[in-house]
């Protein structure tokens, strides 16, 4: 029995011991679940691999940042830029690192607040595209592009003629344009600068024009909205002071060597020596070298004001507060003033008053990104400016600028040379002129009709205003030419022309599509659908109204009808040649319903 007792005890005494462990044990507490990152390898230097191997660029140590102050680990994986996204896409938790947004990829991501501003800009060969001006000059050339990357949907959107050529990332694709694959290439401009300066020299590239400026997101799955959330929490509890240190550490990013300075000071300490012992030699002979010295600097003196006095280039200097510091007496034959009359005074005293705001808009851009990117030393720079005359005559110049910055990123002055170049801008404005018009009506032709249709296009997204395009088609012009001949057909699309012209209004824009189609964009139709339909259907009928009155032709009377389609646009993406193709189709409604009527196409949805 008592056996039987000191067993039941002894279990007894196990069960209180393993109930008082267990509840002793410390809970368990969850590891933090890490960010997972993915982003394209080859985006420098937003985003590429080390010499190690390791993850590097601004894109990188914003994340680094969020997890730092989110305390949970990161994994950031690297890979090709086509498979980023569709990774992000089909992985639930993985998170896209950066990149751009749009209504596409809308369709299966969910984008974060902006990480920060990007410009996307047109680079182009410096000698072999010297004459170029614009991205109309590029029509005829493949314009190098990534594959899959916003450049290409943007391009294909706003300039759907435009060819391209495509390439897996933006290392290949500037290695590409280095080789002479292509002589333009559209890329981010920090990463085009940044391959350009690691395989060639940045000045066998310029840029022609900043093709956008958008910001760069973070994404995740669509339908993913908690991680979203916390991506955007993360976002906003980085300071301005904290993302610019990042930016100015990557964007101006510079390779620093360390020297042996032992090595260095012992060759200090042996040319010092030499040096003393050479003194003592040569103080006779450096006292003539001096004499010589000092010759030679008054007759390269007397040179330089001799050059300067007679040099068709005016040579100038500003001063921090933009206030002329210096003028070569080369102004007075380029603007009719005397140096004198111009220092001290600001810079802006000279712009004629039609391009004064443009270049001040440029001058604070330039300063605002200076600040942004922490611009040090120098930035070079060639632009055209319109310049007042003294007389009041504007006189267009060329001017070749290099801009001073110090430590800080203030701007610290600047120096350049201006040139006239009235005879050339007047030569090339004869040009375009001579491909954008119609040589029969002197009407803008369908290459400057799809260049103000962008522009309205782009106009009715940012005031929110709608506008129409209206085609206009002769009805049985072919029986003109038949029976009053080609000449006559002629005369009288020219008399259509001048009659249409006067019906337009205060920034209307006319041009001949073709043959005997002329194409209407009409804008500032009301904010309203309903409105602006009203209103283009009211301005189509009083376009039927102008052809009530009789044409003249070989002193007999000919009467004209006409069929119009009308497509209207509120800045909602859609491509110009769509916009054609409604306004086209609406108006073979007009002539299958009878001709002398206007139709208005019955699609037409807000962007």
């Amino acid at each position: 029995m008592s056996g039987l007792l000191k067993a039941a005890a002894s279990g007894l005494l196990l069960v209180l011991s393993a109930t008082l462990s267990a509840q002793e044990a410390p809970p368990q507490v969850p590891a933090p679940v890490p960010l997972q990152v993915v982003q394209d390898h080859r985006l420098a230097p937003f985003a590429f691999r080390d010499q190690q191997g390791n993850a590097q660029g601004l894109i990188i140590d914003i994340w680094r940042l969020i997890a730092a102050k989110q305390q949970v680990p990161l994994q950031v994986e690297l890979m090709d830029w086509p498979d980023t996204i569709s990774r992000v896409q089909n992985t639930p938790g993985l998170i896209h690192g950066g990149l751009l947004l749009s209504p596409e990829r809308r369709k299966t991501l969910a984008f974060s607040a902006p990480l920060f501003e990007l410009r996307t800009a047109i680079f182009i060969h410096t000698k072999k595209l010297a004459g170029a001006i614009d991205i109309g000059d590029l029509q005829a050339m493949p314009l190098g592009v990534v594959a899959g990357a916003y450049e290409q949907e943007y391009l294909l959107s706003h300039y759907e003629t435009q060819p391209l050529k495509l390439y897996q990332n933006s290392e290949l694709l500037v290695q590409a344009a280095i080789a002479g694959e292509v002589d333009a290439f559209v890329a981010d401009y920090p990463v085009g600068m940044y391959y350009l300066d690691r395989y060639t020299t940045p000045d066998k590239f310029r840029v022609l024009t900043v093709l956008y400026r958008r910001s760069l997101h973070a994404a995740v799955a669509r339908d993913n909205t908690a991680l979203l959330a916390k991506i955007n929490t993360a976002i906003g509890a980085i300071s301005a002071e904290e993302m610019t240190a990042l930016q100015q550490k990557w964007v101006n990013h510079k390779e620093v060597r360390v020297f042996n300075w032992s090595a260095l000071l012992l060759v200090a300490l042996v040319l010092i020596a030499l040096t003393a012992a050479g003194l003592l030699l040569q103080t006779r002979s450096l006292n003539r070298k001096v004499s010589r010295q000092r010759a030679q600097l008054r007759e390269h003196e007397q040179q330089m004001a001799l050059l300067t006095d007679n040099m068709t280039d005016w040579v100038w200097k500003i001063d921090a507060r933009n206030r002329y510091s210096y003028l070569s007496p080369s102004v007075h034959k380029l603007l009719g003033y005397q140096p004198q009359e111009l220092l001290g005074q600001p810079m802006e005293v000279v712009l004629h008053a039609s391009e004064r705001e443009r270049a001040l808009a440029e001058f604070q851009h330039v300063m605002r990104n200076a600040k942004r990117y922490g611009t040090t030393g120098v930035r070079d720079s060639v632009a055209r400016y319109g310049l007042q005359h003294k007389n009041g005559e504007l006189v267009w110049t060329e001017a070749a600028v290099r801009m001073f910055f110090n430590a800080e990123g203030e701007f610290a002055g600047a120096q350049g040379s201006s040139r006239d170049i009235r005879e050339r801008k007047e030569a090339e404005d004869i040009i375009r002129q001579s491909v954008s018009t119609d040589a029969l009506t002197r009407l803008p032709n369908r290459r400057q009709l799809n260049e103000q249709l962008q522009k309205a296009m782009a106009a009715c997204g940012r005031h929110h205003q709608y506008a129409a395009l209206v085609f206009i088609d002769i009805d049985n012009f072919r029986y003109i030419n038949d029976n009053y001949g080609h000449d006559q057909g002629d005369l009288l699309l020219q008399e259509i022309a001048q009659r249409l012209l006067t019906h337009l209004r205060p920034g209307d824009s006319l041009a001949r599509f073709g043959g005997d189609e002329f194409v209407l964009v009409v804008e500032q139709l009301g904010q309203d659908a309903g409105t602006a339909e009203r209103l283009a259907q009211e301005f189509g009928e009083q376009l039927l109204a102008l052809f009530t009155r009789d044409f003249v032709l070989i002193n007999q009377r000919c009467k004209v009808s006409t069929s119009i389609g009308i497509a209207l646009f509120n800045g909602d993406e859609r491509s110009a040649s769509t916009l054609l193709k409604f306004a086209d189709s609406a108006m073979n409604q007009a002539k299958a319903a009878g001709r002398n009527r206007c139709v208005i196409h019955s699609t037409h949805t807000k962007g």
